[in-house]
C-alpha cells in the first residue's frame, strides 16, 4: 500500500527549447559599452580591491548556495484528500540598473550575486544616463556580467518592455533618479527590487579595517560611517570578529542594540546583502492545487 503522502522532486534535466531562450532586442548592441573600458577600469583598480570582491563573492555563495535550477515537485496526500503541482525556474532575464554615480563595488556586487546563483540566463547591466563608474565596471567584471549597457531612463524602458520572453527581474540602484523606471516596471508587471538610499554603516574602530577597500566597497557612504554621530537604525555595523559574533546572540540585551543589522568583520570589507534580494526574487514559482 502506498504511503498516505508521497512526495516527489525532479529536476528538469534539458535547458529551455532554443525558441524561449532570452535575448536583448537587437538595437540595444549600439548601446553596449566599449570593453576596452571595463579593461582599463579593472587595471586601474589596486589588486587588494579587486581580491575584496572576490572574497564577497565567495561569501554570497557560502550564504545562498547553488540553486537547483528547474525543479518540479508533487505532493499527494490521501489522507486529506488534495494534490499539490509545484514548479520553480529561474527568471529568463535580469537588469541591473544604476546611475554613473553609482561607485559602491560591493553593494552593485551583491546586487548580481542571486541572480547569477539563481543561474538566471541573461544578466545585463545598465548605466542610465552616461558612462559606469570605474568600481561599478569593476564590480560587473569580477561578477561576471558581460552585457553592460548605456542608456537614457526611455531606453532602459524600452529594453525592459522589448526583453522576451518576460517577465524578467529589475534591480534599480538609485537616489529617486530611477523612480519613472520603476513606474514603467509596475505598468509591465516586472517584479523591481530599489536600493533608493545610501545604506546607513557604523564603524567603532576604523582602525580595525581597511578604509581603501572599504572607500571602494561602499562609496560615499564610508564618509558617513566616519562621522561622530551614529545612525539610528545602520544598515551594517563594523565589528571586530568577537563583538560580530556577540551580535548574534540570542537574547535581545546587552552593548548591541542594533539588533537587525548586518555584522560584518574584518576580511568582509567587499561583502554585503541586500535586505530581501536573495535568488528567490530571480525565481519564477508555479502551484496548482486540486481534489486526488
Amino acid at each position: 500500500m502506498p504511503n498516505a503522502l508521497q512526495t516527489e522532486l525532479t529536476r528538469k534535466p534539458t535547458p529551455e527549447p532554443v525558441e524561449d531562450t532570452a535575448r536583448w532586442p537587437e538595437w540595444a548592441e549600439e548601446a553596449r559599452l566599449d570593453d576596452e573600458l571595463t579593461a582599463k577600469a579593472y587595471e586601474a583598480t589596486p589588486p587588494s580591491c579587486r581580491a575584496a570582491l572576490k572574497t564577497g563573492l565567495a561569501l554570497a555563495h557560502m550564504h545562498f548556495g547553488q540553486s537547483q535550477g528547474c525543479l518540479r515537485e508533487e505532493r499527494r496526500d490521501g489522507h486529506l484528500g488534495f494534490w499539490r503541482h509545484r514548479a520553480s525556474f529561474p527568471a529568463p532575464w535580469a537588469v541591473l540598473a544604476f546611475t554613473p554615480e553609482y561607485a559602491a563595488a560591493a553593494r552593485l556586487t551583491a546586487a548580481c550575486a542571486p541572480a547569477l546563483l539563481a543561474n538566471v540566463p541573461l544578466v545585463g547591466a545598465v548605466c542610465v544616463g552616461g558612462t559606469p563608474h570605474g568600481a561599478a565596471l569593476v564590480s560587473l567584471e569580477l561578477s561576471g556580467v558581460e552585457d553592460i549597457f548605456c542608456l537614457d531612463k526611455a531606453g532602459l524602458c524600452a529594453l525592459l518592455e522589448e526583453s522576451q520572453p518576460g517577465p524578467g527581474r529589475l534591480v534599480l540602484l538609485h537616489k529617486g533618479e530611477l523612480d519613472s523606471v520603476a513606474h514603467t516596471a509596475r505598468v509591465l508587471g516586472l517584479p523591481c527590487y530599489e536600493e533608493r538610499r545610501t545604506p546607513a554603516l557604523i564603524l567603532p574602530e576604523p582602525e580595525a579595517f581597511d578604509l581603501d577597500i572599504l572607500s571602494f566597497a561602499q562609496g560615499d557612504a564610508l564618509e558617513q560611517a566616519l562621522e561622530p554621530a551614529r545612525p539610528a537604525l545602520p544598515s551594517a555595523i563594523y565589528l571586530r570578529p568577537e563583538a560580530a559574533r556577540g551580535h548574534c546572540r540570542a537574547h535581545r540585551h546587552g552593548p548591541f542594540r542594533y539588533t537587525g543589522s548586518l555584522a560584518l568583520s574584518p576580511g568582509c570589507e567587499g561583502f554585503w546583502l541586500h535586505e530581501d534580494l536573495t535568488p528567490d526574487f530571480f525565481t519564477v514559482s508555479r502551484q496548482a492545487f486540486g481534489p486526488l
